[in-house]
């Protein structure tokens, strides 16, 4: 069964997507079988995943939680090995939909068991509204939250609304729910970052994973391009970090002599040339 882990925060734009991105992209690299799943009806994920998954007539999450009768699940092949569920911009008309369901909070955990067996990793990007009835089905579903954190005073008081939810839900639902840690994003190295990061490192209630990811340029750069940092340029200080929170995930502490940049990106480009001439057809 895979692991299922959350990319969640109350607050937008703290890198999210492209920690989910990224890190999947990483697993792979890594030889993982990965899913992502895109629950953010911003569809932020699957726009820069594949920009055909947003087109009219495409099964996304939106009908798989609908319809128990769709008769293919909307699971997509961005590289073998590499799979994506799309969202859609009507995925916050669930969240009124779900509000008289009997279990309404196991839509999404009924439907990954149907298919966790066939992958190592399941990493979902979620919506900011940690109140949400798609974000509670989200919690119920993982193992574990990845926490994205700007390095800034308001990123940090975010914090206070998302984790009572995930208290609430480690009474009511009995499941350790375990915040896997913090991850730093745009990190840089001001007096200012460090006292966040020293502010998370003083809290020993607080897993801090050990690298930050760096402000890079290349970030933006990829997002109109349906790339991660390893197809575009595995040289680049974020990818390195995010190659490192996937050791983290992993549990490898020295990284493998092959495990380079230049072989990162000979695996992703590979695959990435086959993606888009696929695309093309």
């Amino acid at each position: 069964m895979a692991q299922t882990i959350a990319i969640l925060n109350g607050k937008g734009g703290v890198g999210k997507t492209t920690t989910a991105i990224n890190l999947g992209t990483a697993l792979w690299i890594m030889n993982k079988k990965v899913l992502l799943v895109d629950a953010d009806p911003q569809c932020n994920l699957t726009i820069n995943l594949d920009r055909t998954a947003y087109n009219s007539g495409v099964n996304t999450l939106y009908e798989w939680m609908m319809d128990e009768d769709i008769p293919q699940l909307p699971v997509y092949e961005r590289y073998p090995g590499l799979d994506y569920v799309p969202a859609s911009n009507r995925m916050e008309s669930l969240n009124s939909w779900l509000v008289d369901k009997v279990r309404r909070e196991d839509y999404l955990i009924n439907r990954l068991e149907r298919i966790s067996g066939n992958y190592d990793y399941i990493i979902i990007d979620c919506a900011p509204a940690v109140d949400s009835l798609l974000n509670l089905n989200v919690l119920v579903a993982t193992d574990g939250i990845i926490v994205p954190t700007r390095t800034d005073f308001f990123g940090v008081q975010s914090q206070a609304a998302m984790m009572a939810k995930v208290a609430e839900v480690r009474k009511v639902f009995r499941k350790p729910l375990p915040i896997l840690g913090y991850l730093l994003t745009q990190w840089e190295k001001t007096k200012a970052d460090k006292e966040i990061r020293d502010y998370f490192k003083d809290d020993e209630s607080v897993n801090l994973f050990r690298a930050p990811i760096r402000k890079c340029s290349a970030c933006r750069s990829i997002q109109p391009r349906q790339m991660s940092l390893f197809e575009f340029d595995s040289n680049t200080t974020a990818a390195d970090d995010y190659m490192m929170l996937a050791e983290d995930i992993l549990g490898i502490r020295v990284r493998p002599k092959n495990s380079t940049p230049k072989a990162w990106r000979e695996k992703a480009n590979a695959a990435y040339q086959e993606f888009i001439s696929g695309q093309e057809e």
